[in-house]
Parts: structure tokens; C-alpha cells; sequence
């Protein structure tokens, strides 16, 4: 088998997408031959590791991708724009990149060279895929993911955030080479539910549930020897950016309105952003220096050292579409703490982990603090949850078990 994957975003050295991107192709290229297409802006950080594709395609659409990308920037500095602006602006620079792609694979794939066509990122469905149009070559859309509405409830974080497309989010639908995407797929990869409303209803028999979520389980690991002792102090921990959605404040408000969280267990936040002034002074106000702390941003072998040496992930966002950093803690044997909404609520289960209901606001923060009480006290728990939760990690979430999963699902259209 013979698989081009397009992957824009691929790269071992960056964070979040582009990395998950490169370690889900490295995987699948451990059983099947690979030809990468994605941007020079990749090839440094490629190059300098050792894989097994048989092919490095590197595409340079940098004369549309780095202007946009500076208007987004500036967009961002100024306080205007999100997540969706931001993947607005890149809609042209993509189209770009396939039609590049194309031209340069076109005698190939006409002679029949590969089996299939997979297009792994960008996962937002709001960027279409064109090639699936030009090629009669078998089409594999995804992992697709998006589409998570805002918390009526939660209004005024949207106002936070700043967002400008919120409220006109399915304008792209109607914008060229969307519906083929989907129509010309042979199976359409959606990360979770969420996902399906963006997909259209003559198309959701394609799809398969898979998601571009992955974890080294070899980086992260529980502590050797952990103890889970009821008498020992419980260690909180909450990684991610520090903006209105991650909503960091519900954990530190915990721990304020919790007299035995403050007093015998502590808080680290590991992560950096523009809320950080603003939680520092919840911090401050309400005297809890001694027992939460704020650790800034940290390296990767850094922030799996804070998990292995931590007890309970408390991860409180209202709008998460994955949540990577949940099969992180997963993997180093930490219960998680996540709203029972997004992409969270399908990555937790009661086996590892609590979903808190998305109630109103005083309902919410009541029970989350009362959930943190309660496994502070439950050392049996948290015991039985951490080994369950490194044990799905390694089974279902490590980047081998992707990888081998994803040659299963190659088999069905081969």
C-alpha cells in the first residue's frame, strides 16, 4: 500500500496540530509506505529526524501563507480575533498549498502510483480539501474537527475572546470545494461528536471516529512508587493557555472557597497567556500563596515531570474541541477533572476520571470545588482512576496504537 498524506501542519519540534500531525504520519509510515506533502516551513524541524516515509514533499506557498498569517498575528496582538479568524485567514494560503501539491503529483497519481489520498491537517472542516475533486484516487478526509458551539451561559467569555466569526461560522460552507470535499471522500475521519453537524447528512454514512489526538507514553509516565495516601497532601494540577475559555479562575476559586483544599493541598498551573495577571490577583486577593502557584510556560520533558509528580488533572475549559493535554495526563496516571461538554466529556469517563454537568456559572464552580473536595479525600479513588487512565492511554490514545489503527482503517477502502 501506497499512501500520499497531506499534512500542512506536520512538524516534530512545534506544539499542539503540527505536532500531532507529524507523530500520527510517523506512525502510520511504521507499517505502510508514505509520501509527506507539507509546507517548507516544516523542513527543518523534518529533517532532523529520523522516519521511515519514503518521500518528503515539501510545498513553499509562503508568498500568500506568511501575510496572512502576519495580519493575523497583528489581529491577535490588538485584541481582535480568535481561534476562527485565524483559520479564516488561512483558507487561501491552503488552497494554495493543494493546488501546488497537485500539479507537482499529477502524472502520478494519473499513472495510478497510489492507493490512497489522506488529508490529516489542517482538522478544520471550516478548510476545505480540493484535491478530492482533481483525482479520481481514493479520498480520506480527517481527522475533522470543530464545529463546538459557545455555552449560551458562558456569553461573556465569547465577549473575552473577542472572537468576530461566532456569529457567522457557517458562511464558509458556502464557499468553494466544501461540499466535495465530503461528497468525493471515501471515508470521512470525525474526532467526536461534535464534529458531525459540520459534515453534511447525505455524507455521515462515511464516517469513522477517530480523532488526531495522541500521546508518548514513553515521555509521559506515572511517578515510580506513587503513593496514594489519604493523610498525604494532594497536588492539583491545571496545564494550558491562560485565556477566558481554559477558564483557570474555577480552580483557584476552588481552592478559595474550600477551606481543606487551601489549607492541606496545593494548585500549580502550568501555562502562560493574557489571563495570567488577572488570576495572579485572584491569587493575591485571597491569600493563596502558599498553597496555588503559577509556573508560567514550560518545556514538554518539563510539564510530564509536573504530571508524574502530580495527583489530580483539573481542567475546567468551556470550550474545548480536544484536549490533548488530557490524554497527556492520562498517560502519566492522573484522574482528570473536565466539564461534561467538547471533546473532554468524550475522552473522560467515569472509569478515569469525573464530568462536571455545564450548569450555570455558581453551579459549575460549587461543583467542581465540591468534585476536588471529594478526590482530595478519596485516595482509593484516585488510585484506581490513575491506573485505569494509564492503561486506556497506552492502549487507545499512544501514537502506536494511532497509527496501527489507521492501517485498519486503510484496509477497508484497499
Amino acid at each position: 500500500m501506497k499512501v500520499i498524506i497531506l499534512a500542512e501542519q506536520c512538524n516534530p519540534i512545534w506544539p499542539s496540530l503540527p505536532g500531532f500531525s507529524y507523530a500520527l504520519a510517523k506512525s502510520i509510515s511504521q507499517h505502510i509506505d508514505v509520501v509527506l506533502v507539507t509546507h517548507i516551513r516544516n523542513k527543518a524541524g523534518i529533517s532532523n529526524q529520523k522516519n521511515n516515509f519514503k518521500e518528503v514533499i515539501y510545498i513553499d506557498t509562503e508568498y500568500l501563507a506568511a501575510p496572512l498569517n502576519k495580519i493575523s498575528n497583528f489581529l491577535r496582538r490588538i485584541g481582535i480575533g480568535g481561534w476562527m479568524t485565524h483559520m479564516a485567514l488561512k483558507y487561501p494560503a491552503y488552497i494554495a498549498f493543494e493546488k501546488k501539491a497537485y500539479k507537482l503529483l499529477k502524472h502520478r497519481l494519473i499513472n495510478k502510483e497510489f492507493d490512497l489520498i489522506h488529508r490529516i491537517s489542517p482538522v478544520s472542516p471550516t478548510i476545505p480539501s480540493p484535491i478530492a475533486s482533481w483525482t479520481d484516487t481514493p479520498f480520506i478526509y480527517g481527522p475533522l474537527n470543530g464545529a463546538l458551539a459557545w455555552p449560551e451561559q458562558f456569553r461573556e467569555e465569547i465577549k473575552k475572546e473577542r472572537e468576530l466569526l461566532s456569529h457567522v461560522r457557517n458562511v464558509y460552507k458556502y464557499l468553494p470545494f466544501y461540499k466535495n470535499s465530503f461528497h468525493r471522500a471515501s471515508i470521512i475521519l470525525a474526532a467526536f461528536s461534535h464534529v458531525e453537524k459540520d459534515i453534511p447528512d447525505q455524507d455521515k454514512s462515511k464516517i469513522i471516529r477517530f480523532n488526531e489526538l495522541g500521546v508518548d507514553t514513553d515521555l509521559y509516565q506515572p511517578a515510580k512508587n506513587k503513593k496514594f495516601d489519604v493523610d498525604q497532601p494532594c497536588q492539583f494540577l491545571f496545564v494550558g493557555r491562560l485565556v477566558p475559555y481554559k477558564c483557570a479562575h474555577v480552580v483557584i476559586t476552588a481552592f478559595a472557597n474550600s477551606e481543606k483544599l487551601r489549607k492541606k493541598h496545593s494548585l500549580k498551573i502550568v501555562g502562560d497567556g493574557p489571563e495570567r495577571e488577572y488570576l495572579q490577583k485572584i491569587i493575591d486577593e485571597n491569600q493563596l500563596n502558599h498553597c496555588v502557584t503559577i509556573l508560567g510556560w514550560k518545556e514538554q520533558f518539563e510539564v510530564a515531570q509536573i504530571m508524574a509528580d502530580s495527583d489530580v488533572f483539573v481542567f475546567p475549559t468551556i470550550r474545548e474541541v480536544g484536549g490533548n493535554v488530557i490524554i497527556e495526563a492520562m498517560s502519566a496516571g492522573l484522574p482528570s477533572v473536565v466539564p461534561d461538554y467538547g471533546g473532554p466529556s468524550e475522552l473522560i469517563d467515569n472509569a478515569v476520571g469525573i464530568k462536571v454537568p455545564l450548569s450555570n456559572k455558581l453551579e459549575f464552580q460549587e461543583n467542581y470545588t465540591r468534585t476536588m473536595d471529594m478526590l482530595a479525600d478519596n485516595a482509593e479513588l484516585r488510585k484506581l482512576l490513575s491506573n485505569n487512565a494509564r492503561a486506556r492511554a497506552i492502549e487507545i490514545h499512544s501514537w502506536k496504537a494511532k497509527g496501527l489503527r489507521m492501517k485498519k482503517i486503510y484496509e477497508i477502502k484497499v
